[in-house]
């Protein structure tokens, strides 16, 4: 019984024991852990590790998480391997707060309160990566909530020993530090920031490094002195088209917040930006192939302003594309997120207010442009001095020369509406501009490829040019030269499928008016123009000349062939367009043309060799025009011609003249516009010599391809004086005598022509002239006398004509010959 009962008790005993141990244990062993880490933690990093470290104190408390260290000093053993990352400082002193040592060792969860470290100077050098097999890594949980660091020197280099990060007399400051799981957000949060730090390098990567002299950071204000990003390779080796070196004498940032997902500001400055850009010389660069993730992350500035700034772009070799020597530039409420990073702009602002000086863009090796300065103001831009300034001279391509005192753009509302620009001004105002166009001599005929048009919509309240002048030279000769003009036009349209059209541009309505025109009208002429205004359908032209460059005796000496010398004023030219178009597609469809007080003076001389070239109708002519023509009514009114040839030999030079000409001709055509008419009907009246009233009627119809025409005519009181001014040159006989009119009907065709004749006279007395010597040859003269009726009774018989075409001379030389014939078989 007493053995029974012994068995348990000694049992019981032992568990007690056994219990009491082990909970003795539980409380010793952390005691005895914490003492055994303070003698030998230093131990074991020296023998388990490539480093030696030594230390003053070390203090840990495995309940309380603290842990403290005085006077650190790192090492490596071995400070020529470099297969070995190398580590060399001290730090005063090291303080690590509620930092869960289980979680660290059990789950890899490094969490603690605060992190210390007081005068820590510290340099690093990477070991070179060694090349493994990718794994996926375990996420390693850190979260610190407040880190501190005081008066630290910190240089790290990777395995080359350039330089990653340093940075001198650092000071930090982070509290309630806040980590984000979202790639796509901000990495990290804090509600309180304090950063100090002097020449600080951070090489952001490969190709380029920030340097900064100082920056300073506390109570949600960022202040960087010496900001530089600066590109830190050859540009070969840049997988960009472009360089970039930026730097500021100060960047400022106020009251900022960052959480995990924005980034709000409300003022950031630039003291003297400082931007260049050079180009790598490359056309194309490879593309990432990696997916970039969406942002998701807001950046809000309120306001951003850069100040003094500088801005070069170089090309590859160095020589400049572009400058501005100094600008200041404002934006307000900004917003950049997910949503504008797609647009083509990648941020959303209200207002802006740009200034910029002494701008200079070379658009190609001939051109440059510059401008002296640029304001944009909110909706308004005024640009000062523009100029399109010439490089060089170009046998292949024009040269633009411009130049303008103003140019003001107001109420600018262009924006992109998602990959779509719609341009939107209330006006454009271009003031004194001055443009000069130095013209190829063999223009280069290659095309550009075909590309597709931009998605883009342009709506312009208003253009108005004023005051301007224009020259084009063209091999050191003046070739057009517009004295002054001004262009106003309003509510121009155009999009990306009008911009396919032939005018890539339509215009509700426009007044352009241009004064003293000059231009070189060929080989052989000029044209001079007083005045020209055009309002939409009404184009008005004042006093109008096409004059020779020579005069008759130096024209006659440098024409190879007989050719028509013209001289030709108007004081007035008045065209109402009906549905005309300009450009690829053109269409001339006028409603009226009037020309008043036209004077036309068309000599010839017979000198040179004849042009025995084939002579077109009209109808051909018309018909030959490429572009489809539709004229319906030209009107000539108080005008004159005159038409002289120089004789051969001894005979008088021949002159015709017309007075008081007016002529209304309709339907002037070449059959290209469906359903217009095609008949051509000329109605002229006006005094022969200034004294015969004449009246004469033509009509032709253009799609007859044989040319047939009528033309009827009506010479009333013809002096013999006169008659004999054309009569001599071509017959060789002079009249005496009165003529009381010449009526003829002629019809024809490209063939030749025909028709009825009439003469009426009195006291007529024909002298045959001798065409060697100019004599009159008397007693030939005397016998056919015998055979002329001196005076013709009553309504005279018409006699008829018939007479084949030259095809070497023109139409009006074909009628003049149908008359000359009449006159023949009534004379001789």
């Amino acid at each position: 019984m007493n053995e029974k009962t012994t068995k348990p008790s000694k049992l019981k005993k032992i568990l007690t024991i056994t219990g009491i141990s082990i909970l003795v244990l539980a409380i010793i062993f952390p005691f005895a852990l914490d003492a055994y880490l303070k003698r030998k933690l230093p131990d074991i990093i020296n023998d388990k590790t490539p480093y030696h470290l030594t230390l003053d104190q070390f203090n840990l408390s495995l309940f309380s998480g603290n842990l403290n260290a005085e006077n650190l000093v790192i090492n490596n053993k071995n400070k020529k391997d470099s297969t070995v990352t190398q580590i060399n400082g001290t730090v005063k002193e090291l303080k690590i707060e509620d930092f869960s040592i289980w979680k660290a060792v059990f789950s890899k969860s490094y969490k603690a309160k605060d992190v210390v470290l007081t005068d820590p100077n510290i340099t690093v050098i990477f070991a070179p990566k060694k090349e493994k097999k990718k794994k996926e890594k375990k996420k390693i949980d850190i979260a610190l909530e407040n880190i501190i660091v005081s008066n630290g020197n910190v240089k790290i280099q990777n395995e080359l020993k350039k330089t990653l990060f340093n940075g001198q007399n650092v000071n930090i400051k982070l509290t309630n530090i806040k980590q984000s799981e979202d790639e796509s957000k901000i990495p990290f949060a804090f509600e309180e920031f304090k950063i100090d730090a002097q020449n600080v390098v951070v090489t952001a990567n490969e190709f380029y490094e920030i340097n900064a002299k100082k920056i300073s950071a506390k109570n949600k204000t960022l202040n960087i002195l010496g900001f530089h990003l600066n590109p830190i390779q050859n540009a070969k080796n840049y997988n960009a088209k472009n360089i970039f070196d930026f730097s500021a004498d100060e960047l400022m940032a106020k009251n900022f917040v960052i959480s995990q997902d924005s980034l709000i500001v409300d003022q950031v400055d630039f003291i003297k930006p400082d931007l260049k850009v050079t180009s790598t010389g490359k056309k194309t660069v490879e593309k990432k192939s990696e997916k970039e993730k969406e942002m998701n992350l807001k950046i809000g500035l309120k306001n951003i302003n850069f100040n003094q700034g500088k801005i070069l772009v170089l090309q590859s070799n160095l020589q400049k594309t572009a400058s501005i020597d100094n600008f200041n530039f404002k934006l307000n409420d900004i917003v950049f997120d997910k949503n504008t990073v797609k647009e083509k702009i990648p941020f959303r602002f209200t207002n802006h207010n740009i200034e910029a000086e002494n701008i200079y863009l070379k658009t190609d090796e001939l051109q440059a442009l510059k401008i002296g300065k640029i304001k944009s103001e909110n909706q308004d831009i005024t640009i000062d001095n523009f100029e399109m300034i010439p490089l060089g001279r170009s046998s292949h391509k024009d040269i633009l020369d411009i130049k303008t005192d103003k140019i003001l753009i107001t109420k600018n509302q262009s924006k992109y509406i998602g990959q779509q620009l719609n341009l939107n001004f209330a006006g454009i105002d271009v003031m004194n501009p001055k443009i000069k166009i130095y013209s190829a001599k063999h223009k280069s005929n290659t095309k550009n490829k075909t590309s597709s048009t931009p998605d883009f919509k342009a709506l312009i309240g208003k253009l108005n040019i004023t005051n301007g002048t224009f020259k084009q030279i063209s091999e050191g000769k003046e070739k057009l030269s517009v004295g002054k003009f001004d262009i106003n036009l309003n509510e121009i349209k155009s999009d990306k499928n009008i911009a396919k059209e032939d005018f890539p541009f339509t215009i509700k309505n426009r007044l352009i008016s241009a004064k003293i025109i000059n231009l070189d009208a060929g080989k052989h002429y000029r044209l001079k123009l007083a005045s020209l205004k055009n309002s939409g359908k009404q184009t008005d032209l004042q006093n109008l000349e096409f004059l020779p460059k020579y005069s008759r005796d130096a024209f006659s000496k440098v024409i190879a062939k007989q050719e028509d010398l013209y001289t030709i004023r108007t004081k007035h030219i008045s065209i109402t367009d009906k549905d005309s178009k300009i450009g690829k597609n053109t269409v001339i469809h006028l409603d009226k043309i009037i020309i008043d007080n036209l004077d036309c003076n068309i000599y010839h001389d017979l000198a040179p060799p004849e042009d025995h070239g084939v002579r077109y109708l009209f109808g051909k002519k018309l018909r030959d025009v490429k572009f489809p023509l539709f004229v319906n009514q030209i009107q000539l009114k108080n005008s004159g011609l005159i038409y002289e040839e120089n004789a051969v030999n001894a005979n008088k030079p021949g002159k015709l003249t017309f007075d008081d000409f007016n002529a209304t001709i309709n339907n002037v055509n070449n059959t290209k516009i469906k359903g217009l008419p095609t008949l051509v009907s000329v109605d002229a009246n006006f005094k022969f010599y200034g004294t015969a009233p004449t009246t004469a009627t033509w009509k032709f119809d253009v799609k007859d391809m044989d040319d047939k025409y009528t033309i009827a005519g009506n010479i009333q009181k013809l002096s013999a004086d006169n008659v004999n001014l054309f009569v001599r040159p071509y017959l060789n006989v002079t009249l005496d005598g009165k003529i009381d009119y010449v009526k003829f009907d002629y019809y024809g065709s490209n063939a030749g022509i025909a028709g009825k004749f009439y003469f009426k006279y009195k006291d007529m007395y024909v002298n045959f002239i001798n065409k060697n010597n100019g004599k009159e040859r008397k007693i030939l003269s005397t016998v056919a006398n015998w055979f002329v009726k001196n005076e013709s009774t009553g309504e005279p018989e018409h006699v008829k004509i018939e007479k084949k075409r030259d095809p070497e001379k023109s139409f009006f030389n074909m009628v003049w010959q149908g008359i000359m014939e009449g006159l023949k078989k009534y004379v001789i």
